[in-house]
């Protein structure tokens, strides 16, 4: 990571997107804010939990970040649990999820270090033997950071994806196989998601060393925000049953 990344800034990250059945998606909102999302960011080692919903119809509706100061709290018992044994209206939404994807990895470079109410996403793959070098992934936080200044970004990261951690449902992914990582940018501007998203093509088409051999592109408006010191507490947080439909 750049030297220049302050110090309190999350080490890794656990990236998910999903659509739920139409009918369901009220429910959802009030179950992923006040339940689920609050209930994973207890877990000991997460710093937050960040709630998006897209920007457009042509994509995954929902994209969740969570931050974490390391990959093994995914492994801990905590979150083995909530994994393991979900609350009743966890096990009730989970038949209704579709175009589930999960991804999980270190932060390999980040540029900035501001909270944006947007966020561009990017999905990059390479062939393993011409994956980009670290100077070359920051290379490109830092000039997208710079070159986003008119539009409003506020920080740029990259995370290198090294799946790690149990999962309640399977992954529906249409990438090849390959090195893969996810660019997260974010702005303060809540609506210039056609302007970030050509700045970002126009970036990605000049800089690579080799171009990657998979892209996928989306934009998403910050929902909800909740802080490991929300929820932090010696036992898991109880179950919503007094939100929960009867």
């Amino acid at each position: 990571m750049n030297p220049n990344t302050p110090k309190n800034e999350s080490a890794a990250l656990l990236c998910l997107w999903n659509d739920i059945a139409a009918h369901r998606i009220d429910e959802y909102n009030q179950w992923h804010t006040l339940e689920h999302v609050p209930e994973r960011v207890w877990v000991p080692g997460y710093v937050s939990g960040t709630r998006y919903v897209a920007a457009t119809d042509a994509q995954v509706r929902y994209f969740t970040l969570y931050e974490m100061t390391n990959l093994a709290c995914l492994q801990s018992p905590e979150y083995h649990d909530l994994v393991d044994n979900p609350t009743p209206w966890s096990a009730l939404m989970r038949p209704s999820f579709s175009n589930f994807l999960r991804k999980t990895g270190p932060v390999a470079v980040q540029a900035g270090s501001v909270l944006g109410c947007a966020a561009s996403l990017v999905r990059w793959v390479w062939l393993q033997d011409a994956a980009p070098s670290q100077g070359e992934l920051q290379g490109m936080a830092d000039h997208l950071l710079r070159a986003g200044t008119a539009l409003g970004l506020t920080r740029v990261r990259i995370q290198r994806v090294e799946n790690v951690g149990p999962q309640a449902l399977g992954n529906v992914d249409h990438a090849p196989t390959g090195a893969e990582y996810i660019g997260i940018v974010e702005s303060f501007e809540a609506d210039r998601f056609e302007s970030l998203s050509q700045l970002v093509e126009s970036v990605d088409a000049s800089h690579w060393r080799v171009p990657p051999l998979w892209r996928e592109a989306g934009g998403y408006r910050l929902v909800s925000h909740v802080l490991h010191a929300d929820v932090k507490a010696r036992a898991r947080p109880a179950s919503r049953l007094d939100l929960m439909p009867r």
